[in-house]
């Protein structure tokens, strides 16, 4: 039998051909479906309406999974890029913010941000981070309980780092769980119900981008309901 590291190689090469092989067919679909959706080409009923916003929404979802299929295959062959800059980590929270504020808006959640006066700024890859920090995001507002939800984004210094934390009021994770939480492919029954489509490879995304930037990812369950996710990330040296 080969060695397991072997069989692993083997199979994450696997998976990266195949996500490479099929990423320019889905941007190729999309772009036709956008069109049609367009009228470009004329009219469409809204049955027709339908049918492509539908096929437009699968096609994104399968876009996401190629991506995270393809950022688990760098990672795991040592071949995660990273673009280092010194930047500052409250204006990257602010523009996600921004950007999911329709649809938190739409799912009757408030999202706020609080951050410690004259933060010094991080040597991170930002791009990267921000992935981290609209996955957070957009867990709370997946699996947040009937009513409203809040989620509580703060920045502050700690020590020769920033902490970052995001806390909500959703439906939270079991304590049996705990351990699997940034494991490949965990989904708690809970969250499958809320989102039957998710991946659950997310967190484990999270905490390899988290620790190639040099920080740390960790979480804790609230007193009385939902998640708080923190991460720390080293202060740029001047």
């Amino acid at each position: 039998m080969p060695p397991k590291n072997l069989e692993k190689s083997k199979i994450s090469e696997v998976v990266s051909i195949v996500a490479h092989q099929l990423k320019t067919p889905l941007s190729v679909i999309k772009g036709y479906l956008e069109i049609l959706l367009g009228e470009d080409f004329g009219k469409i009923n809204e049955k027709q309406r339908e049918y492509l916003s539908d096929a437009l929404e699968n096609v994104g979802r399968m876009a996401i999974i190629v991506k995270y299929l393809l950022d688990i295959s760098r990672i795991e062959e040592g071949r995660y890029e990273l673009k280092l800059e010194k930047v500052n980590l409250e204006e990257i929270a602010s523009q996600v913010i921004e950007d999911f504020s329709s649809w938190a808006k739409a799912s009757n959640c408030q999202i706020s941000l609080w951050a410690e006066k004259n933060l010094p700024r991080v040597l991170i890859d930002p791009l990267r981070i921000r992935q981290v920090i609209e996955n957070l995001v957009s867990d709370s507002i997946k699996y947040k309980l009937a009513g409203e939800g809040k989620i509580e984004i703060s920045l502050k210094k700690k020590g020769k780092n920033i902490l970052f934390s995001c806390k909500d009021n959703g439906i939270g994770i079991p304590k049996k769980d705990f351990r699997k939480v940034f494991s490949k492919f965990y989904r708690s029954e809970e969250s499958m119900e809320l989102d039957p489509e998710g991946t659950g490879l997310g967190l484990y995304i999270n905490k390899a981008i988290i620790e190639l930037n040099r920080g740390k990812i960790w979480f804790k369950k609230n007193k009385d309901f939902g998640m708080t996710f923190f991460f720390i990330l080293p202060i740029a040296k001047t």
